[in-house]
């Protein structure tokens, strides 16, 4: 690994654009910014993914499928390929940040590996000058118009945040992961989530995946889904005013046919039936 002595930033921002065809994988832009309090903004979506390194100071980013993330010095944030997104620095402590953009069919391929995607796109971390300096070598690689330099390093960079990845999922205690995934199924049931996907996103197999679920809730991941959902439509049944299809719907139902065999073979009575009977006892009571 080179080493250069890392300059300050001469501007407040600087963005330099290559426009090199190479499909499989390619170093389209790089840049920094020093950013001033500015409210917050929405940016559209490009063509390529883009890298983001936190060097100072605090911001927020979010995307349409992931929550807000507030952005700390160190922290990484990925804007992945043709996804909307707003991000913007705080207005007590503005961040500075370096970037890098990478085109070509193998760019989510690598952020996959990193466990970064659409609906996960940061990397908490702490102040690392390393990467920070892999980071200048990319950008000096295109200002020399090196494709041979800038290439090398954005190798380097993909391989430096994979040790740093397997190291924090090796540090990770199962109790902590398991709830991790708890967390994301129930910001997820109402989608049509399955046990690959779930185990895809965490890069677990489907054995450790059931063997956290049997140990933690003595049950499967489908029946804890399941569960859950059942959960949530007699809640809604007994409290909102919506329509059986819209409650289908809401919980992760393709169809209301589909979601009423689903309530009887559990519930022994209709979704419609079991909100009668809710609101005959209310009545009831009266």
């Amino acid at each position: 690994m080179d080493y250069i002595m890392l300059k300050p930033f001469q501007n407040d921002v600087s963005i330099l654009i290559q426009s090199i065809a190479i499909d499989e994988f390619q170093v389209c832009e790089v840049g920094y910014e020093k950013c001033q309090p500015t409210k917050p903004f929405e940016c559209t979506s490009i063509d390529y993914w883009v890298l983001h390194y936190c060097t100072d100071g605090e911001g927020y980013f979010s995307t349409p499928e992931s929550p807000k993330y507030h952005i700390t010095q160190g922290d990484l944030f990925l804007i992945p390929a043709n996804c909307s997104n707003k991000y913007y620095p705080s207005k007590t402590k503005p961040w500075s940040y370096r970037w890098v953009g990478f085109s070509g069919v193998s760019a989510s391929k690598y952020f996959k590996s990193l466990g970064l995607n659409s609906k996960n796109c940061v990397l908490k971390s702490s102040v690392d000058e390393k990467l920070n300096n892999i980071f200048e070598l990319i950008y000096l690689g295109v200002e020399e118009k090196n494709n041979f330099s800038t290439l090398r390093y954005s190798y380097t960079l993909f391989e430096y945040l994979a040790q740093k990845t397997a190291k924090q999922r090796i540090q990770k205690a199962p109790e902590s992961l398991f709830e991790d995934i708890i967390l994301y199924i129930d910001e997820k049931y109402m989608h049509d989530i399955s046990v690959n996907e779930i185990a895809e996103y965490y890069e677990i197999d489907r054995t450790h995946l059931y063997r956290l679920f049997r140990r933690h809730r003595k049950t499967t991941p489908s029946k804890y889904i399941q569960n859950l959902r059942l959960k949530k439509a007699c809640s809604l049944l007994r409290k909102s005013s919506l329509s059986i299809t819209d409650i289908s719907c809401s919980i992760g139902f393709s169809s209301p046919s589909y979601f009423s065999k689903f309530f009887v073979d559990r519930m022994n009575t209709t979704p419609l039936s079991y909100r009668r009977s809710f609101l005959n006892s209310l009545d009831n009571l009266k």
